[in-house]
């Protein structure tokens, strides 16, 4: 009977000695998976650690690079205004240029309708006066010089023309009015005698108008202070006309 007790007795020391170190392998299989578990788990949130470092580091990049293109937008706006702003400032001034460009063209179409008119004059002149006529420009005037003694002979107070001087005086007359655009003065100085001189003057600008038809708002006489013994009759266009027509061609052209 003590035989069978010990029997049992070893049986179930063995039995739970087995289960005992059956559980304790099993306890620590459980500790290591758990261990195992814990390592994956530090990692993974080490990992999510980094990842969230990297997306809080591209969210920094992000505001930069949008403030950087904000400002880039701004300078572009800037530049794009005064470029704009430029030109129209450059439109402007082409106008402006073209503008000139248009006034200087008139003027000087004018000033060459003059010369070619010019030309035409003083050529009908010489063909009409004969080649010794003296003939010449000065200042814009075609200006023909007649010596005193030529139109009132050798007479030292003598007031009237000599025959031959209205000849010539006629000729010029018809060149005179077949450019009837231009003024004619009759120029002269008063010498030493003014009460000769002058009444000279005013004596040719009168034959041309009673005489040989010129137009009266076409004639002025010029008296000047010299003692020249000269007397110049001038062809030129009319100079209040001129300015006019200038002046609108300077308002037609702005």
């Amino acid at each position: 009977m003590r035989t069978l007790t010990t029997s049992l007795l070893l049986v179930l020391a063995f039995s739970i000695s087995t289960t005992f170190a059956q559980s304790k392998k099993e306890l620590r299989e459980q500790i290591s998976a758990l261990n195992n578990k814990l390592k994956v788990l530090e990692q993974t949130q080490a990992d999510l650690g980094q990842a969230q470092r990297k997306v809080s580091s591209l969210e920094t990049q992000l505001e930069q690079l949008q403030t950087t293109n904000d400002g880039l937008m701004a300078n572009m706006n800037k530049f794009l205004e005064a470029s704009n702003q430029q030109s129209s400032t450059i439109g402007k001034t082409l106008e402006a240029l073209q503008q000139r460009e248009a006034q200087i063209k008139g003027i000087r179409d004018v000033f060459s309708a003059q010369d070619s008119i010019a030309i035409l004059v003083i050529t009908d002149l010489k063909r009409t006066l004969g080649e010794n006529a003296q003939i010449g420009m000065s200042k814009g005037a075609i200006t023909i010089q007649m010596e005193q003694s030529f139109l009132y002979g050798d007479k030292d107070k003598n007031l009237t023309l000599q025959e031959t001087a209205k000849d010539f005086l006629n000729k010029i007359a018809i060149v005179a009015n077949k450019y009837n655009q231009l003024s004619l003065s009759v120029v002269g100085d008063a010498g030493l005698e003014p009460e000769i001189g002058g009444p000279r003057v005013i004596a040719v600008t009168a034959a041309f108008e009673n005489d040989f038809e010129v137009a009266p708002n076409r004639l002025r006489s010029i008296i000047t202070t010299g003692f020249s013994s000269v007397i110049r009759v001038q062809l030129h266009p009319d100079y209040n006309d001129f300015y006019l027509d200038m002046k609108d061609d300077l308002k037609s052209a702005s």
